[in-house]
């Protein structure tokens, strides 16, 4: 099953609630991807990168890029360990990667990017993730979680386009 979720590509949305625990799913789907020798950026908004990282050995926690949203998201400490221009700058610095080979990327959690970025925005940043030209005729997974009440107010239609 994780096989053909991942051979998919493009965007593979995946669900969070109190019936249905996503970050699991999540975590596995991340497991195969780095076991197949892929590079996988996670973009953490919910966990801290040590909290995330828990339950991987070290071969999958090799493959891991974590940019790191957790501790200071908006950059108010000012210790200059936030990302350069927040999220929406981290999800671009994505697009604009230039080592070759296959990547997986993983949102963790796309609920609170939706709930601090400009729906619209988002969604063109996130179809740009999805249709970038990491290897000839490949299109990258794309592993956004999302918590079940924010999915209610954000149609599921918009995330697909």
């Amino acid at each position: 099953m994780l096989e053909s979720l991942l051979a998919l590509g493009g965007l593979v949305l995946l669900r969070d609630s109190v019936e249905w625990e996503g970050r699991s799913l999540l975590k596995a789907l991340i497991k195969k991807s780095a076991a197949c020798g892929e590079q996988v950026h996670i973009l953490g908004c919910e966990v801290s990168e040590e909290e995330f990282r828990e339950g991987f050995d070290s071969h999958v926690n090799s493959r891991l890029v974590y940019h790191d949203l957790f501790r200071d998201p908006l950059n108010w400490s000012k210790t200059g360990e936030a990302l350069p221009e927040g999220p929406l700058g981290a999800l671009r610095a994505m697009c604009r990667r230039t080592n070759p080979g296959p990547v997986t990327i993983a949102l963790d959690s796309l609920s609170w990017l939706l709930l601090h970025l400009p729906c619209t925005t988002l969604c063109q940043t996130l179809h740009a993730l999805s249709h970038q030209d990491s290897c000839p005729g490949e299109t990258p997974p794309l592993l956004p979680l999302i918590q079940l009440p924010l999915l209610r107010q954000v149609p599921l239609s918009t995330l697909r386009k």
